[in-house]
C-alpha cells in the first residue's frame, strides 16, 4: 500500500484530542489513508521517551487509533529514543544503557497495547555521534523491530536531507552514513526523506534518485509543508494547495505531510495532497494543467469545510497570510482582520484570530525552521 497521509511531527502547540478525532472523517473524505502521532510536544515520545504514558494517555491514544482504523486507515506512532545511540562507554555506561533498553522495551509494550499499525523510529534533529552512528542506529532498529508488534516500520535518518543546515546544527554527517543504513536495513523497512532542504518547496528527480541509490529503496517523503513551527515559519499560515510533480509517483514510496500547529486550517492544503497524486497518475504531461485543477478543487473544499462567505474572505487574504506574514501586517490592518474573522462562529476563523493575536508562539526547540 502506498501511504498518503499526515505525520503530526511538528514543534510547539500540539493539536487537541478533539481536533484529532475530527481528522479520520476528513481524511477519508479527501483520500488520505494514514496518520502518524509524533508531536514534539509529547515529551514521552522524545526527550522523556523512557517515561511511560499514564493510563489516561494510553486510553486517549487507543481511542485515537480506533478512530482511524475503523475508517480503514493506518494509525502510526513515531518514537525518538534520544540518547540510546550515544551511550557512554565503560561498565557504568553499559549498565545505564541496559536500564535504558529495558525502559524502551516497556514503552514498546505500551505502543503494542495501542494496536499500532505503523511504528516510526525517528533519529531526526540529534547531534552526530561519529562513525559508529549508523551501526548503533541499525542495532537499535533491529531491537525495536523484534519487540514491536507492528505491521510496518519507517525510519527517519539523522541526516534526512542533503540540506547543509543539518551539518551546521548537528555536526558532520559520518562517511557512508546513508549507504550503511541502506545495506543494514531490511528491504521492507522504509525511510523518510525531506528532499534537498528541510522544508523543500519542490523536489528534484536527481536528489530522489541519489538517496534511493544510497539507501537501496525509494524514500517516503516527509513533506514539511504546510508546517509552520519554526521562527520564520510561525509568522505565516500555509494555506495553499500542494504542487504536483509527476515523477513523485515513480520515485517515492509514500508521502506524509507535516501539518501546521492549526489543525483545522491545515485541512485546506492537506485536502489537496491525495487529489494531486490522482491528477499526476492521470496526466503526466501537464503540471500547469494539474495546478489549475487543484486550485479549483481547493476552492471547492474550502467552501464545503467553512462555508462560502468565510472561504471567500480567506481566499481574499491568502497572500497576506501565506506570503506577507504577521511581521508585514500593520497594527491597524491586524485589528481589522481580527474584527473580520471574529465575526464568524467557526473553528477555522478562531485559528486565524488566534494566530493574528500571537497565540501560536515559536518553539525555540525547533532549530531547523
Amino acid at each position: 500500500m502506498r501511504y498518503l497521509g499526515i505525520i503530526e511531527g511538528f514543534y510547539g502547540t500540539s493539536w487537541s484530542w478533539s481536533a484529532r478525532r475530527d481528522y479520520p472523517q476528513f481524511m477519508a473524505n479527501v483520500g488520505l489513508n494514514a496518520y502518524i502521532y509524533a508531536p514534539k510536544s509529547d515529551a514521552k515520545l522524545r526527550a522523556n521517551w523512557s517515561e511511560p504514558w499514564s493510563d489516561t494517555e494510553i486510553s486517549a491514544l487507543q481511542q485515537c487509533a480506533r478512530d482511524f482504523q475503523q475508517r480503514g486507515m493506518t494509525f502510526g506512532i513515531g518514537i525518538s529514543p534520544i540518547g540510546l545511540c550515544d551511550a557512554s562507554q565503560g561498565d557504568s555506561g553499559a549498565k545505564a544503557r541496559q536500564n535504558a533498553l529495558a525502559q524502551l522495551d516497556h514503552k514498546l509494550d505500551q505502543i503494542a497495547s495501542i494496536s499500532t499499525d505503523l511504528l516510526c523510529i525517528l533519529f531526526d534533529d540529534v547531534p552526530s555521534s561519529g562513525d559508529q552512528m549508523a551501526s548503533m542506529q541499525l542495532a537499535l532498529c533491529e531491537r525495536i523491530r523484534a519487540r514491536a508488534k507492528t505491521k510496518k516500520v519507517i525510519v527517519c535518518p539523522s541526516y534526512y536531507t542533503t540540506d547543509p543546515v543539518l551539518e551546521k546544527l548537528f555536526g558532520p554527517r559520518p562517511a557512508d552514513y546513508w549507504r550503511a543504513l541502506g545495506s543494514g536495513l531490511d528491504s521492507d523497512i522504509d525511510f523518510f526523506w525531506t528532499g534537498e532542504q528541510v522544508c523543500s518547496a519542490t523536489y528534484s528527480e536527481d536528489n530522489l534518485q541519489l538517496i534511493a541509490e544510497q539507501l537501496r529503496r525509494p524514500p517516503v517523503l516527509w513533506d514539511n509543508y504546510p508546517v509552520n513551527d519554526g521562527a520564520k515559519l510561525s509568522r505565516h499560515l500555509h494555506l495553499k494547495a500542494f504542487g504536483g510533480q509527476p515523477f513523485l509517483t515513480e520515485l517515492t514510496a509514500g508521502h506524509f505531510a507535516n501539518p501546521m500547529n492549526q489543525p483545522y486550517l491545515s485541512q485546506l492544503p492537506l485536502a489537496t495532497l491525495a487529489f494531486q497524486y490522482t491528477q499526476m497518475s492521470e496526466d503526466h504531461a501537464s503540471h500547469a494543467g494539474a495546478y489549475v485543477n487543484v486550485d479549483s478543487y481547493w476552492r471547492q473544499v474550502a467552501k464545503q469545510q467553512m462555508g462560502e462567505s468565510l472561504a471567500a474572505d480567506l481566499l481574499a487574504d491568502i497572500e497576506r497570510f501565506q506570503t506577507q506574514g504577521l511581521d508585514e501586517i500593520s497594527i491597524n490592518d491586524k485589528a481589522l482582520l481580527i474584527k473580520k474573522y471574529s465575526h464568524y462562529s467557526s473553528v477555522y476563523a478562531e485559528e486565524v484570530v488566534a494566530w493574528l493575536e500571537e497565540q501560536y508562539r515559536f518553539d525555540p526547540a525547533c532549530l531547523t525552521g
